[in-house]
């Protein structure tokens, strides 16, 4: 039960940072990225299985909802051009598509640059 109940939160908390980085109560400088999953796993990994396990659950839990934003080379992307063409009852033109799909992914890789170029320096400095 305590599992279940953790991934609510969890799962609820990542709603409510894109929420507060997208209300300017939050940096995106904050986010943590590869590096800082590694770090903050092998510091759970130390105190006990059970924390490492629950962590672990977080991460799931917030790749599974990152997975299902309306971006077009995600999960969500994909559901929302076919909800477009269950409305529109024909598939949106491959060309927009995979026009959509190339500028997300040049955006979401420098995203990832960012992400962990920020990770790297904030270890750096600690």
């Amino acid at each position: 039960q305590l599992g279940i109940h953790r991934t609510g939160q969890d799962m609820s908390r990542v709603g409510q940072t894109i929420g507060w980085i997208a209300g300017g109560q939050a940096s995106i400088s904050d986010l943590g990225g590869p590096v800082m999953i590694i770090k903050v796993a092998k510091d759970e990994a130390a105190v006990d299985v059970t924390r490492l396990l629950l962590f672990l659950t977080m991460l799931s839990a917030n790749l599974a909802i990152i997975n299902f934003l309306p971006i077009p080379i995600l999960d969500g992307g994909h559901f929302v051009f076919l909800t477009i063409e269950l409305i529109r009852r024909k598939p949106v033109s491959e060309r927009i598509q995979g026009s959509l799909s190339m500028i997300f992914l040049v955006a979401l890789l420098g995203f990832m640059l960012f992400i962990v170029s920020n990770d790297v320096f904030r270890l750096w400095i600690q």
